[in-house]
């Protein structure tokens, strides 16, 4: 994509931002949906020099509006990455995030433990050496988080222009995350919880709770329940038939888990061995990383659901 910020107008007042990301996944959607008490923004981006001049220059494209509110769905760092320039360049009067996402946001990029992410990855498999680097990457990480005025848990609401949104508490992709669903037009601005095309991570981080996919699972049920009109995600096109979604990333897990559970039954016994019989062909850093934190999830599944056992420090499977 550019390596500019594209605005898409969406209608109902909402504006998509789309920031380029230095990776794989080459860009983020964030939100910006107007209000006379002044407009609210739904994620950052990360946080490098490039995306906050690239903020100031979407505003003026947007008539420089008063902003209002600044909204951080979670706390991974091409979401929150550059709320804390945006908040110092916008001033909103309120910064909100889901309760328990602050708290892991604080955890993650505040009280940062680098050995602890050495050792997560380390210990479920991968070699020294990529341990080190990517535990040396997530130190890097180009995250500046803004001081959340206001804690929200699910079932509240924030009111924008006419109309009310509900605030859901969607685990699965971050254990903390939150989605915006209105409450008139049936919108929602769902952060990573439902991507079109591909899945949203689902990976057991050292911070994250044990069976994050577990978690995802009753995300999905639900997400198929509400049925949303059409979901504005963080990455790729809109999701208008959620249910359908949900189904084709739940059988795509499905499978998943059964692959995992015939690589222990032929011996593998690490997440990292695991993953490279689901991902045989990823070998860069980045993308084992996320190999390993998800084949990690599926194993915990299989655990949690009786297929498999886990040792006592939970890092060696087994088929049952």
């Amino acid at each position: 994509m550019s390596r500019e910020a594209e605005i898409t107008e969406l209608g109902g007042g909402a504006h998509r931002i789309t920031m380029p990301l230095p990776w794989a996944l080459d860009h983020v959607h964030c939100y910006a949906l107007e209000a006379p008490e002044g407009w609210t923004i739904i994620d950052a981006g990360l946080g490098t020099p490039g995306t906050v001049r690239r903020w100031g220059e979407v505003l003026e494209q947007l008539g420089n509006p008063k902003i209002h509110r600044l909204v951080v769905t979670h706390y991974h760092p091409d979401h929150i990455g550059c709320g804390g320039l945006l908040a110092d360049l916008v001033e909103p009067v309120e910064v909100v995030q889901g309760r328990l996402d602050a708290s892991l946001s604080k955890n993650a990029w505040v009280d940062m433990d680098i050995e602890g992410v050495y050792d997560h990855m380390f210990g479920n498999g991968m070699s020294a050496e990529m341990a080190r680097e990517a535990a040396d990457d997530e130190g890097g990480s180009p995250v500046t988080i803004p001081e959340p005025t206001r804690l929200v848990d699910e079932g509240d609401l924030i009111r924008i222009a006419d109309e009310d949104f509900r605030v859901l508490h969607l685990p699965g992709h971050a254990d903390g995350h939150i989605a915006l669903l209105g409450e008139t037009t049936g919108r929602m601005f769902g952060g990573d919880v439902i991507l079109a095309t591909i899945s949203p991570n689902v990976g057991r981080w050292e911070d994250t709770d044990f069976d994050p996919l577990g978690r995802y699972f009753t995300t999905l049920e639900r997400l198929a329940e509400l049925s949303p009109t059409i979901v504005y995600g963080g990455h790729r096109a809109p999701v208008d038939d959620v249910a359908g979604r949900a189904r084709e990333i739940r059988a795509m897990h499905d499978e998943r888990l059964l692959i995992a559970l015939g690589a222990l039954q032929n011996g593998a016994s690490s997440a990292m061995e695991v993953a490279a019989v689901i991902w045989p062909d990823g070998h860069g850093m980045h993308e084992r990383r996320f190999a390993l934190v998800e084949a990690l999830s599926h194993v915990e599944r299989l655990v949690a659901d009786g297929r498999a056992t886990m040792s006592p420090e939970g890092r060696r499977f087994a088929a049952v």
